[in-house]
C-alpha cells in the first residue's frame, strides 16, 4: 500500500495481478522468484518509507524476512511563478510606464533567497521603484507557501517600436516547474520626431521700405524620420513678400512644404 507522498502511476508484474495495494501472486514453487515494478509520482518532500509484506496459506516457519521497506529522501521543493504587467501597452516616446512584477511560491515548501532578475532593455530608462531593486535585481527574500509579493518599477520610454521587457525568478530550493519562472511583456511605441524651428532676421531695425531677409531653419532631432513636414509662415501686416528660396521643398501662400525629414537633418527657407 503506497504511503502518503507516493501516487500510483503504473505497474507491471512477472506473474499475477496488482490492484488496490495488493499483489496477488497465486502459487509460488520452491526456489522461484517473481517481481513487481510499480511506478509512482512523488508529491511530498522529506523522508518517504515504502513497505511491503508477503504471506501465503501455508505455515511460514521464518517470518523475519516477510517484510521489507525502502526509504527515499526527497529534498525541499518550491514552485516559483512570476507575472509582469504594464500600466500602458502603447505609450508615446518620452512617456512613463509602470511595470508591476508579482512573484508567488506555490510550494510545497518555503522558498528562501528569492531573486528576480529584470534587466531593462534598450528603450527603457529606470526612474524609480517601490522595493529592494538594484543592479537589475529585486531581492524578494523569503516566500512562504502560497505567499505573493509585488514590485513596481517606473521607466521612461526612450525608443520607438516594440520593446520587450523580461523578468525571471529563482530561489535557493529545487524548483520543480520552470515553465512559469519567466514573464515577458511587450509595449508598442509609435514613431516619434522632435521638430525644432529657428527664425533669424538679417536686420532687426530696418527702415520703412527696405528689404529684410528672414531665415527659417527646421531640424528633426528624432528619434525617427518625420514625414509630411510643413511650416506655416504667413507674413504679418507690414511685410510684403518679395522672393524666397528653399534648400528642400517649396514655399507658397505662407506654407513651406518640406515633406520627409530624416533624423538629424536640417533644412532652410
Amino acid at each position: 500500500v503506497l504511503p502518503v507522498g507516493l501516487i500510483f502511476q503504473s505497474s507491471s508484474v512477472s506473474v499475477g495481478s496488482y490492484a488496490d495495494g495488493v499483489w496477488d501472486i497465486g502459487n509460488l514453487a520452491k526456489g522461484k522468484t517473481v517481481t513487481i515494478k510499480i511506478t509512482t509520482l512523488i508529491n511530498k518532500t522529506g523522508d518517504i518509507t515504502n513497505k511491503a509484506t508477503v504471506d501465503a496459506k501455508e505455515f511460514d516457519w521464518n517470518t523475519t524476512n516477510n517484510q521489507d521497506s525502502q526509504k527515499i529522501t526527497v529534498p525541499k521543493a518550491i514552485d516559483l511563478s512570476i507575472v509582469k504587467v504594464a500600466n500602458v501597452t502603447a505609450p508615446k516616446y518620452g512617456d512613463l510606464v509602470k511595470w508591476t512584477l508579482t512573484v508567488k511560491n506555490n510550494g510545497p515548501d518555503i522558498a528562501h533567497d528569492v531573486i528576480v532578475s529584470d534587466v531593462l532593455p534598450a528603450g527603457l530608462t529606470f526612474k524609480s521603484s517601490n522595493g529592494n531593486y538594484a543592479n537589475s535585481k529585486w531581492s524578494v527574500g523569503t516566500l512562504n507557501v502560497g505567499q505573493s509579493k509585488s514590485l513596481e518599477i517606473v521607466t521612461s520610454v526612450t525608443a520607438t517600436g516594440n520593446i520587450e521587457n523580461t523578468a525571471t525568478v529563482s530561489g535557493n530550493e529545487y524548483d520543480y516547474d520552470l515553465t512559469n519562472n519567466k514573464a515577458s511583456k511587450t509595449i508598442n511605441v509609435a514613431k516619434a520626431a522632435d521638430l525644432e524651428i529657428i527664425k533669424t532676421v538679417d536686420n532687426d531695425s530696418p527702415n520703412y521700405g527696405s528689404l529684410v531677409k528672414w531665415t527659417v531653419t527646421v531640424r528633426n532631432n528624432g528619434p525617427d524620420a518625420a514625414s509630411g513636414v510643413r511650416v506655416s509662415d504667413v507674413l504679418p501686416v507690414g511685410l510684403v513678400y518679395q522672393s524666397s528660396s528653399v534648400s528642400v521643398g517649396s514655399y507658397a501662400d505662407g506654407v513651406w512644404d518640406i515633406g520627409n525629414l530624416a533624423k538629424g537633418k536640417s533644412v532652410t527657407l
